[in-house]
Formats: C-alpha cells, structure tokens, sequence
C-alpha cells in the first residue's frame, strides 16, 4: 500500500481528546470477535475487566468500537484490549449474544499498525508509571522505523525523546529516566518498579548503581520501606565524594582530580595563545576566554563520555555536523582543529 504520513498522524493525536478524532478516517465494520488477531505487543496492565464486562451488557452491548488495522488481509487489534477481553469474558460465560462487535478499521502497514496500537493505549486511563515506561520504549521503536523508512522526518535539532515526551504529555526529563529504568535496572529493581513500591524517580536514580546495590534497595522496597530518590541521590553523591578523595598512601606529587582539571585549563589557555601569536592582550582577552571555555569543555568529555546516553550522543554527533558547516560558511580556517 502507499506510504503514510506519521507526522500528520502524531499531530492529530497530540491535539485528540476522544479515539474518535484519531480514527475519523477509519470504516465502520462489525465482526465475530474471535475473527480480530491479537498480536500479543500489548504490554499494558489491564484489571478492572470484570467491572467493564457488567457495564457493557447494563448496556446491551459495546458502546465504543474496537479499533483494528487491516495488515495484508488481516484484522488485527490496534486499540481496545480492554474491551476486547472484557466481550471476551462475557462470549465464554456463555453469552453468545456479545460475540459480534461494532469496529474501525484501516488498511495499514505493519509499522502503521503499531503507530496506531500505541495511540489507542493513550486513551487507556489504567496506566501505571510502569505501563507509561513500557509505552515509551515502543513509542521510541515504532519512530526509529518509522524514520528508516522514511515515513517519519522529525525535524531538524529535535531528538526522538523530545517527539515522545510531546505526545505523552510529558517532559523529555521524565522520557529519560524511563529509558534509564528500562535500559540500566536491574530485574529486581523493575519487578518493584512494576508492583509500584518504588516511584520514578528513586528507581531512575537507583538504575545508575550496581547490580549489588539496585538489588538491595529493590529488597528494601519489596519489605516496604519507602525509598526516596533524594536519599538514592545523596548515596551516590557521597560514593563520589569519596572516590575523589586521595588514599593515604597516595604520593604527594600526584595531582587529584581536581588540581588534574585546574591544570587542564591551564594548559587550553596555553594552547589559544600559541593559536594567536599575533593579537594583543587587550583585543582578545573575551575572546579567549570563550574558546577556553569551548575546549575545556572537549578535554572534559574524553574523561567522561563513558558516561553518555545514546541521546547524549545523537547531540554531539549533530553538534560536530553544525560546526562543520559553519565552519564552510564563515570560512573558519581553525576551526577543525579543535573538533
């Protein structure tokens, strides 16, 4: 089928307050449940189901359709699993009269689909922090290929967390300590994250520390003490103020890492003016100070970059691009030195 706009899509999503403003381009159909595939990608909590199944038959039948994608020939659920295992559940105590069910549906890519499954998950008002981490590692998976097809140009200097944060309502602060979470927990940290025992932002500041320590604060939340993020960010505060700190036998003639950076820019602030033989103190004093700046802030990064995200990294990768093209445009003659 031909290509589809995802730009289009998420701007109508982000401005939506019913699925019906989503899905106003999809077609009425109604169908033998048991005919709709699940494909198993949802991950969301789903409880309350024997409560929205008494609803549904006070009412005489589902009110809000199941919204489906037609992907090569089939109906696949894109949203309202909810309601879909609560029919489900009335068809198998035996009330047949449920079985066929008012749907919406499209022909869709795969990738499509999934766009359209996470859309519909949106309007799920059950979400728990955990379901809202899970939602932003498959928004995240969906834009990616969606952007190597070419369905998806985000534009230029915004990052895939920004378009997430935007489209669930949140900040990219937040979309990041999801992904730490997701990426750095440990097992034990995420089960307890997932029971809801600890919140956000203690398990995001817990996924930095060991697997031994993650484990241990999991187990302390698991026997229910309240974990707070302020007390997991002092703990690791004080393990680098400690790790600063020189041993005893340290010989007096290494530098501590702080004499190691004082020295650092010392020795940039050498480098520009060797870099500018010919200028006087007094016309480029301003000026050096920025590039000092610029450069320690590069001699900075080779200590540090093991510590860079893949976001962090996207940054820098666009940053060297501008630099580059400034440097084609201004004419620059330097400039590549110090990248």
């Amino acid at each position: 089928m031909a290509g589809f706009d995802i730009t289009k899509i998420l701007n109508k999503q982000t401005t939506a307050q019913t699925e019906n403003a989503v899905t106003e381009d999809f077609e009425e159909i109604k169908l033998d449940y048991g005919k709709i595939v699940i494909t198993g990608k949802n991950k969301y909590s789903m409880n309350d189901i024997e409560d929205l199944a008494a609803g549904i038959e006070m009412a005489g039948g589902l009110l809000d359709p199941l919204i489906l994608g037609r992907v090569n020939g089939e109906y696949k659920l894109a949203g309202g699993h909810r309601r879909y295992a609560a029919v489900d559940l009335l068809v198998k105590d035996g009330k047949e009269e449920y079985r066929e069910v008012p749907c919406k549906y499209k022909d869709m890519t795969e990738t499509e689909f999934r766009l359209y499954m996470l859309i519909g998950n949106t309007f799920n008002r059950h979400y728990t922090d955990y379901d809202k981490m899970i939602e932003a590692e498959e928004w995240k998976e969906v834009l990616t290929q969606a952007k190597e097809e070419g369905s998806f140009l985000p534009e230029k200097g915004v990052r895939v967390r920004d378009y997430i944060a935007k489209i669930m309502k949140t900040s990219a602060a937040v979309v990041g300590d999801w992904n730490r979470i997701n990426n750095n927990g440990t097992d034990a940290l995420k089960e307890q994250f997932e029971a809801g025992t600890i919140g956000v932002t203690a398990a995001a500041a817990a996924s930095s520390l060991s697997e031994e320590e993650q484990n241990d604060i999991a187990e302390r939340a698991a026997a229910g003490e309240d974990i707070k993020g302020t007390e997991i960010k002092e703990m690791i505060e004080r393990k680098k103020a400690a790790a600063a700190e020189p041993e005893e036998d340290t010989e007096p003639e290494e530098a501590t890492g702080e004499q190691e950076e004082k020295a650092e820019e010392e020795h940039t602030k050498a480098t520009l003016a060797q870099m500018q033989p010919s200028a006087s103190d007094t016309d480029t004093t301003e000026e050096e100070k920025e590039n000092a700046r610029r450069l320690h802030a590069l001699k900075m990064l080779e200590k540090y970059y093991i510590y860079l995200n893949e976001d962090d990294l996207r940054c820098l990768e666009a940053m060297l691009q501008d630099c580059k093209r400034r440097k084609m445009e201004y004419g620059a003659l330097d400039c590549g030195s110090t990248i």
